[in-house]
């Protein structure tokens, strides 16, 4: 595996504070994409979502070569079921499933020659799109942009909405409600997510990738069009973020560009030869 490109950028600018990680070894390459902070607070000093990222990272960077994916979902939930315990987190994340650190993992295993979707992180094989959207996003999108929609014919400006994002706010319960549908299997808004606890096996997306396959491209979320160059896919972040930063018109999102910020989530890209 022979690494392209790459780009790792936290939405603050901060590496210590960026939400995304990634691992690059001899046997995986794996994007993580640790979810956006919805309860204000941090354990042992870090987002859950970093947490999460940095669990989830340390444990592929040491998975032997044949590791199945279901084992490989196993260890991660072991080692962050453990990080709850030593934090004294455990009980209170089972009663509030809001509190969990989460996180969306792509993973590229050597051995399998397949890609393993777990949550909405993107990938490309040739060219070719492969996306694991959620309906729930695209309700909490919706909500946002109308609500924003009509504070705009209220008289805000989108300076003013910059400021304060009041679309994001009244979303906000729609946002940790959805923390009780993570790995639900037997509900229509029911997704797969990585937490801590079981995942259904069934519901998480395996691509095989072709044999004759030469490239392939992972990245987070953080990209809302995906294509098959860095360059091309800076360029239309670039201009969605001059547009439309909030993020509410031309690309939907539940979150927009904070005033300040580089982006409006951070961002992940990794291109490798195969």
């Amino acid at each position: 595996m022979i690494i392209i490109e790459l780009l790792n950028e936290g939405k603050l600018g901060k590496a210590d504070l960026c939400e995304d990680m990634y691992v690059i070894n001899d046997y995986f390459i794996a994007v993580i994409d640790g979810a956006t902070n919805v309860s204000g607070r941090k354990i042992n000093g870090k987002t859950p979502g970093r947490l999460a990222a940095e669990l989830i990272k340390e444990t592929i960077q040491n998975l032997p070569k044949d590791m199945l994916m279901s084992n490989m979902i196993e260890e991660i939930n072991k080692n962050m079921q453990s990080a709850y315990k030593d934090f004294g987190i455990y009980e209170e994340i089972k009663e509030n499933a809001w509190l969990a650190p989460t996180a969306s993992l792509i993973v590229y295993s050597k051995h399998y020659h397949e890609i393993w979707q777990i949550g909405d992180c993107q990938c490309m094989i040739d060219g070719t799109l492969f996306t694991n959207e959620k309906k729930i996003d695209e309700i909490t999108a919706n909500a946002r942009s109308m609500y924003l929609e009509a504070e705009i014919e209220k008289g805000k400006t989108i300076e003013e909405l910059l400021e304060n994002d009041t679309g994001w706010n009244f979303i906000q319960e729609l946002i940790q409600m959805q923390y009780n549908l993570q790995n639900v299997s037997d509900n229509q808004y029911g997704f797969e997510i990585i937490n801590g606890f079981p995942v259904n096996l069934s519901t998480v997306k395996t691509i095989k990738v072709p044999n004759d396959a030469k490239q392939i491209v992972m990245a987070s979320d953080g990209y809302p069009f995906l294509k098959d160059t860095l360059k091309e896919s800076e360029e239309i972040l670039a201009d969605i973020m001059e547009k439309d930063p909030l993020c509410f018109r031309i690309y939907k999102s539940s979150k927009g560009l904070n005033k300040g910020n580089h982006s409006f989530d951070d961002r992940t890209y990794i291109k490798f030869e195969v």
